[in-house]
């Protein structure tokens, strides 16, 4: 039986890949702090492994995981983050990986998909980061780029917008979708930004066929950057598909939202990994995500 370890398994993304992985007959393995709320992974069956601010305790679970594929899905989000916010967003997005990928080295469990975001690539096709948080994810790069010169065969997937049920993150969809419910107005940028959506599905399946093409066809895979790449549609579009839908109008409030002076128009565009494409599209996703219900586990 293949082992997997994760980590952000309690994350959207990390979430759809362990039910991904579970229902392969993987045994998984979940590296967590000790104050994530892991009822869900627990329920899943999945093996948690807490870790606290000691390097220690992750080369542990490493050693207890021994994984034939690491999936490193764990991350800080912050849009602009004040100072004292900054070793946070550092530990969590460069320290944590860094030393994570040092067990997995010296330890010889060396498949390991890296999971990157679209920020990396402000009004640029080669890495540009837009804020500071994706500086942070570029940063991991160089160190993922150093252990593959030491054997570590690795690749790294850039997400978009993610979406489906179940999503409580502050993004669109979840945002349409409790306007919706609550019947309240939502502010929208007048700006027709560009959006690239992947449904969870599709994102769990691009994250497996990493795992599996980096043991099986790591020549395809390893040193590389993919773009789990979706449908491209305008807001505009996302929220008159939801609104066919639901058979319902929303209240919207154009302008409202006021975009920010340094803001990305189109998302990167990169080559997207060897054999996937997205299956679901937009107006399939958001059916799907309506009949699931707001409260979708």
């Amino acid at each position: 039986m293949r082992r997997a370890l994760l980590t952000g398994a309690t994350s959207f993304p990390g979430l759809a890949l362990a039910e991904r992985l579970l229902r392969l007959g993987m045994e998984i393995h979940a590296l967590v702090r000790v104050e994530t709320n892991t009822a869900v992974l627990a329920r899943h069956g999945v093996i948690l492994h807490p870790i606290d601010r000691r390097v220690g305790s992750i080369d542990e679970a490493v050693r207890l995981a021994r994984p034939d594929i690491t999936y490193h899905l764990a991350n800080l989000y912050l849009r602009d983050p004040a100072p004292e916010e900054i070793p946070e967003l550092v530990n969590t997005n460069i320290t944590l990986g860094a030393c994570l990928i040092d067990s997995l080295v010296r330890r010889k469990f060396t498949n390991f998909v890296n999971v990157g975001t679209y920020a990396q690539f402000y009004q640029s096709a080669t890495p540009r980061p837009f804020s500071l948080y994706a500086a942070t994810k570029e940063a991991f790069e160089t160190i993922l780029s150093y252990h593959a010169d030491l054997g570590l065969s690795a690749t790294s997937l850039i997400l978009f917008d993610t979406y489906g049920p179940g999503d409580k993150r502050a993004k669109l969809v979840p945002a349409l979708l409790k306007a919706l419910e609550n019947g309240t107005p939502i502010p929208l940028p007048e700006e027709d930004v560009v959006m690239d959506l992947t449904y969870r599905s599709d994102v769990a399946e691009a994250l497996y066929q990493a795992g599996a093409g980096l043991i099986g066809r790591p020549n395809d895979w390893q040193d590389k950057r993919f773009a789990v790449s979706g449908f491209r549609h305008s807001i505009r579009d996302v929220v008159e598909t939801l609104e066919r839908i639901a058979g319902h109008k929303l209240e919207k409030l154009w302008g409202e939202w006021k975009l920010p002076k340094r803001h990305i128009d189109v998302p990167w565009q990169g080559p997207n990994p060897p054999g996937w494409k997205a299956q679901v599209p937009l107006e399939e996703g958001l059916r799907q995500t309506l009949i699931a219900g707001p409260h979708a586990p």
